[in-house]
């Protein structure tokens, strides 16, 4: 059972309008619904007999490279299936993210140590980030980053976030992934599942790596632009795909939210329940009325 008068739909919908805005409102029911049955949660050794790495993907891997990957659904058992393949990585994430799910993450390691390497946990606020990355790279080892998987915090400098298009609307993103690339000569290695007959295959996008003489700030745009490209290609005509329709307007990834949109829209509000009472939340600009 499905309910659209809450906060989840609310949200889901509006997030969604914000990049697919000629989406009709009544099709979010729709795309909700999907959204909702795709990302629930399964067993891991199920998704195991139905998950398998292309061959192609481990070719990839000779020298150390930033594995990336996206919430696409069942994202977590593709860390397992590269393990069982023998590639040894580390995941650099935000502490944030690590502490909103620790106990799932701690059993995730708990799982990939059982195939002779437990990946360490590089925190995107460590001051010495880049000296573990340094020391990890001489010893062969690849760093793994989910490339949606930031938080919400903007509490250092680090954190300045740059704008990309997305769709069509504007992400703004962290600058971690291709800056580590571009001190280090790291390449970046878009891997995207595609499921064919009732097997999903982890599969290579693309290897994106600095140009000669190419300034950081350009590349880390491009970079992060070719990035979401293959994510926006893959999303495009199914965007239940996508878990983080979700919660955009808490990950930072929306940018300044400005409420000046056709205040009279009423297509666009939806009751929701606030403070024990029915408001309106209007869609496009994220503000709830009272009267």
């Amino acid at each position: 059972m499905y309910t659209f008068n809450s906060w989840s739909f609310a949200l889901f919908s509006a997030n969604l309008h914000r990049y697919l805005p000629k989406l009709d409102w009544p099709q979010h029911e729709t795309v909700y619904i999907n959204w909702k049955d795709h990302h629930r949660k399964k067993p891991l050794d199920e998704l195991l007999n139905k998950r398998e790495i292309d061959a192609q993907v481990l070719e990839s891997f000779r020298a150390p490279s930033i594995i990336t990957l996206f919430h696409l659904g069942d994202h977590l058992v593709w860390p397992v299936l590269l393990a069982q393949n023998g590639i040894r990585f580390n995941v650099v994430l935000d502490r944030a993210v690590y502490l909103d799910a620790k106990n799932l993450f701690d059993k995730l390691l708990l799982q990939l140590g059982a195939y002779g390497h437990a990946p360490e946990l590089l925190f995107s606020d460590d001051r010495a980030l880049l000296l573990k990355i340094r020391s990890r790279m001489a010893d062969g080892q690849h760093l793994l980053c989910f490339a949606d998987g930031a938080s919400g915090s903007e509490t250092i400098k680090k954190d300045e976030r740059l704008p990309i298009q997305f769709l069509e609307g504007t992400l703004w993103l962290k600058k971690g992934i291709p800056f580590i690339s571009h001190v280090f000569g790291m390449p970046v290695v878009s891997l995207l599942p595609h499921k064919i007959n009732e097997i999903e295959f982890l599969q290579r996008h693309q290897i994106i790596l600095p140009a000669v003489q190419e300034d950081r700030r350009t590349y880390m745009r491009r970079c992060l632009q070719q990035l979401y490209g293959s994510l926006e290609k893959k999303i495009k005509n199914e965007p239940h795909l996508w878990e983080c329709w979700g919660y955009l307007h808490q990950n930072g990834m929306l940018g300044k939210i400005i409420d000046n949109q056709f205040f009279n829209d009423i297509s666009a509000t939806i009751p929701v329940m606030w403070n024990d009472k029915i408001v309106t939340f209007d869609r496009l600009n994220y503000t709830v009325r009272t009267e």
